[in-house]
C-alpha cells in the first residue's frame, strides 16, 4: 500500500472529529474502508496474527453499506484511534519505498 495512501486516510480520519457536512461522513466511510479491506489482505498475506482481525473490525466499522450507528463522542474516538493504528503499523502495510 502506498505510504500517501495510509496518510491521505490518516487525515481524512483525524478530519472526522470535526463537525462536517454529512457528505464528509460518506466520503470518510468509503475511504476508511477501503483502505482498512485493503490493510486486511496485506496483513495475511504478510502472515500477521492479530492485525488481520483488527483490521477486519475496523472495516466493518466504517462500512458504508450497512452503517454502524454510533454517537459523535464514540465516533471521534473510533477516528483517532483508527487514524493511530493506520500510523502505527505502516511499516507492515507498506511493501516497498520509492
Amino acid at each position: 500500500m502506498p505510504k500517501q495512501v495510509i496518510y491521505v486516510t490518516v487525515g481524512i480520519l483525524f478530519l472526522g472529529v470535526l463537525s462536517l457536512p454529512y457528505g464528509y461522513y460518506t466520503l470518510l466511510r468509503l475511504v476508511a474502508f477501503g483502505v482498512f479491506a485493503w490493510a486486511t489482505f496485506i496483513s495475511f498475506e504478510n502472515k500477521e496474527k492479530f492485525l488481520p482481525w483488527l483490521f477486519i473490525i475496523l472495516a466493518i466499522i466504517f462500512n458504508p453499506i450497512f452503517k454502524v450507528y454510533l454517537p459523535k463522542d464514540v465516533w471521534i474516538i473510533i477516528d483517532i484511534f483508527a487514524g493511530i493504528i493506520l500510523l502505527s503499523t505502516q511499516s507492515k502495510l507498506i511493501k516497498y519505498e520509492d
